[in-house]
């Protein structure tokens, strides 16, 4: 059994998700996108620290406060492989909004489809879910998935950025997340959870 904490970081509102098992100190970290000292102090406060740290994709939103938990707490860093070189190109504009981004350090590892991460006591499967950006991955546990940007609530992903790919984000969701249950729950990287069983009947962006 797994518990999930959700703290919405930086002026885009990004999800970012604290997974541990109960009676655990290790933790799994998913898209630290900024304020990192409030993410530090929701682990502090739990007495938790991250062996791992994923990010869904390279976007500045969702990488921009890895820097400072690595060095914190000495955590793995893992993204997807098509996303580990334009990890260091970011967007400027999208560094500026920020305001608090730091350069993510370079990844221990990159993930490809059907990788597992252990953490915490729990297992992960790593999705690979192209289309918002090349290296787009989400993340299923025990009954969860972490879609990052690439499925939203009765929306999707943008494709008009740096590796964007419409046709390729929309196969990624009906071919791979939609193969899922119907009763898997969707928490995306940014706004509500959702499932997919919702999805396949409510989302007009891949019917």
């Amino acid at each position: 059994m797994i518990e999930i904490d959700l703290v919405q970081v930086g002026v885009l509102a990004t999800n970012c998700y604290i997974i541990y098992s109960p009676g655990n100190a290790d933790c799994l970290v998913i898209d630290p996108g900024s304020e990192s000292a409030r993410v530090i102090e929701r682990l502090d406060s739990k007495q938790l620290s991250p062996g791992c740290i994923v990010s869904t994709h390279t976007h500045a939103d969702h990488t921009g406060a890895v820097a400072p938990l690595v060095d914190r707490y000495g955590s793995d860093y893992m993204i997807g492989a098509g996303d580990v070189e334009a990890a260091s190109g970011q967007l400027q504009w999208l560094k500026s909004m920020l305001g608090d981004f730091q350069e993510p350090p370079a990844p221990t590892r990159a993930l490809g489809h059907g990788d597992l991460i252990t953490a915490g006591g729990f297992e992960v499967e790593v999705l690979s879910t192209p289309g918002h950006t090349n290296g787009s991955c989400s993340f299923l546990v025990d009954g969860h998935v972490f879609t990052g940007d690439t499925l939203f609530r009765e929306s999707i992903g943008r494709f008009d950025l740096s590796d964007g790919d419409e046709q390729e984000e929309i196969a990624s969701i009906k071919n791979v997340l939609f193969a899922l249950d119907d009763v898997t729950i969707v928490l995306p990287g940014h706004g509500p959870s959702t499932t997919i069983g919702h999805e396949k009947v409510a989302n007009r962006f891949v019917r």
